[in-house]
């Protein structure tokens, strides 16, 4: 998370590339940043949750290799939340 003073001087970088190069900037928007980050987590979460659901049938006849793919997956979930609601630059 940015701070405020961060956060300003960040906006003023954003505003200064508009003014200097409008063409640019209309090519590289922010907005596709954080959509493209929002559908790289939410793929991510999926595939989290898939890997849990694996983890746990395979459990049923092997309990430890059930254990780490659960594990594995509960892991890429959280990654995933993160990416998912996490600022675009993190």
């Amino acid at each position: 998370m940015l701070s405020k003073d961060e956060q300003r001087r960040l906006d003023e970088i954003e505003r200064a590339l508009r003014d200097d190069d409008p063409r640019f900037a209309a090519t590289v928007t922010f907005d596709h940043a954080r959509r493209r980050h929002a559908i790289v987590g939410g793929v991510g979460f999926l595939l989290g949750m898939a890997a849990v659901i694996v983890g746990a049938v395979a459990a049923q006849a092997l309990l430890a290799g059930g254990v780490i793919i659960s594990l594995a997956g509960f892991l890429a979930m959280v990654a995933s939340a993160g990416r998912m609601f996490g600022r675009p630059g993190t």
